[in-house]
C-alpha cells in the first residue's frame, strides 16, 4: 500500500465503503490466501480516498465537509463484477463494480474536496482490491476467479485512520439521506 508523505502535525486519513458480511470476511479471506499481507490489517473494501496527509488540526473541518457531502447522496446499490488488473502500471488485481462504480466515482470526486483535495495519483477507478504487491503467479492465481457474486445497498461511507502499518481504524461514519 502506497502512503504519501506525512509531516509532522498530520495523519493519514482515508475514505471507504464498508463491504457487509458475508462478503467482507469472503473476499478477505481470498486476499490472504493470495498471500497478500495487507489483506490481514484492513478488511475489504471500496476505497473512496486513499490515504492523504491531513493537518491534525484540521480534523474537525473534515469531519464536517464529510458530513455535508453525505447529506448530499442517497443509498445506491453496488453490485461486484469481474476481475481487472493495473498491470503492468500497478501490481493489483481487482473485483470491478457492475453496479454503483458512478456512484463511487461522484463520491470520490466530492470527497476529494476543501480539507481533503489532494493531488491523485492515478484516476480514480472504484473496485475492491483481491491482491497487491504479490508474485505475478498470485496476480494470476487472482485474475482466474473471474467474477464474484455480491450486491448489497450502500448506506453511507467512513472515515478511517490510517497508521504507519497500513493499518485502518474507524473514525467516523457518515450516512446518506434516505431516499
Amino acid at each position: 500500500m502506497y502512503l504519501p508523505q506525512r509531516l509532522p502535525g498530520q495523519e493519514w486519513l482515508g475514505v471507504v465503503v464498508a463491504i457487509p458480511e458475508p462478503w467482507v470476511s469472503a473476499l478477505t479471506e481470498i486476499r490472504v490466501g493470495l498471500g497478500d499481507e495487507q489483506g490481514t490489517k484492513v478488511p475489504a473494501h471500496i476505497t473512496i480516498l486513499p490515504p492523504t496527509a491531513v493537518d491534525k488540526d484540521r480534523r474537525e473541518d473534515v469531519i464536517e465537509h464529510l458530513r455535508t457531502v453525505a447529506q448530499r447522496y442517497t443509498p445506491f446499490r453496488v453490485t461486484l463484477g469481474e476481475t481487472g488488473t493495473f498491470r503492468p502500471v500497478s501490481p493489483v488485481v481487482y473485483l470491478s463494480l457492475a453496479e454503483g462504480a458512478r456512484e463511487c466515482t461522484f463520491l470520490a470526486e466530492d470527497i476529494r474536496s476543501g480539507p481533503l483535495y489532494a493531488e491523485a495519483r492515478f484516476p480514480y477507478h472504484a473496485h475492491v482490491t483481491l491482491a497487491q504487491g504479490v508474485s505475478d503467479e498470485a496476480l494470476d492465481r487472482a485474475m482466474s476467479i473471474g467474477s464474484y457474486e455480491a450486491s448489497w445497498m450502500v448506506p453511507g461511507f467512513r472515515l478511517d485512520r490510517v497508521d504507519e502499518n497500513g493499518v485502518y481504524s474507524s473514525m467516523a461514519l457518515f450516512d446518506f439521506e434516505s431516499a
